[in-house]
């Protein structure tokens, strides 16, 4: 019975502590090589990461004023213009550009135009109805949907009453300023009409009302502007602005 009995067990040799450390110390190099490697495999690739820099800089919201960008617009406005194609109701789409920023004193200081583009922002919001979508496209330019319109007729009045909201004397940091607009836009909606289509159209159309000297110019038939060189260029020129800003 003597294997029952306690096993004296003696301090390692300097051998066997040192095959100990030897492995102890191999062990920590695989491990640290394996982090290293786990590292470079899951490092993002330079052209994800410029990729997800631009998809964030890309808002939905206009950083001034809160409303959508023409990002957005451009989708609530596909949703309108499935709603109408079931419904058999108008969408207006809408394009408004502030000018003439007057001020009615003499005073040499420069107004805040970024207040004052956030405070006519708000007066567009106000002269729509409660279901209707307003946009900023660029600096000085925003776009409305006004769906459910039992006539064409409705999209001129909405139409007025963003003009009269805009005309209103406008206060800023103790400066009045007079500012005025343009609307141009297109009631619809015609078969197989994309949204971006349409806007373009109502772009086309604030452009006639600039050169006819017609405060409003809202059409019905988007074929009355044929594909030329001049209306390409105006296209591109609104996109470009709208890019830029967004």
């Amino acid at each position: 019975m003597a294997w029952m009995g306690a096993t004296q067990v003696g301090p390692p040799s300097v051998a066997e502590d040192f095959s100990v450390r030897l492995v102890v110390a191999w062990m920590g190099l695989f491990i640290a090589a394996g982090f290293g490697v786990a590292g470079i495999l899951c490092r993002p690739h330079p052209t994800d990461l410029a990729q997800r820099k631009q998809g964030s800089s890309i808002s939905a919201y206009d950083g001034v004023t809160g409303l959508p960008t023409r990002r957005l617009y451009l989708v609530l406005l596909g949703q309108a213009l499935s709603r109408a194609e079931a419904t058999m109701r108008n969408v207006a789409v809408l394009v408004c550009a502030l000018e003439q920023f007057r001020p009615m004193s003499t005073s040499s200081a420069a107004p805040n135009m970024t207040l004052a583009v956030r405070v006519q922002a708000a007066r567009i919001k106000s002269a729509l109805r409660s279901h209707d979508v307003v946009a900023r496209l660029d600096e000085y330019t925003f776009a409305v949907v006004a769906d459910n319109l039992a006539s064409p007729d409705e999209a001129r009045s909405i139409a007025e009453r963003i003009q009269k909201a805009i005309a209103l004397p406008l206060l800023i940091e103790g400066q009045e300023l007079l500012v005025s607009c343009r609307i141009g836009g297109i009631v619809g909606p015609q078969p197989g009409t994309k949204a971006e289509s349409l806007l373009d159209v109502a772009s086309l159309a604030l452009s006639d009302s600039q050169t006819a000297d017609a405060s409003i110019a809202i059409v019905s038939d988007p074929t009355m502007y044929r594909s030329t060189p001049s209306s390409h260029a105006h296209i591109g020129r609104m996109r470009h602005c709208a890019d830029a800003r967004h």
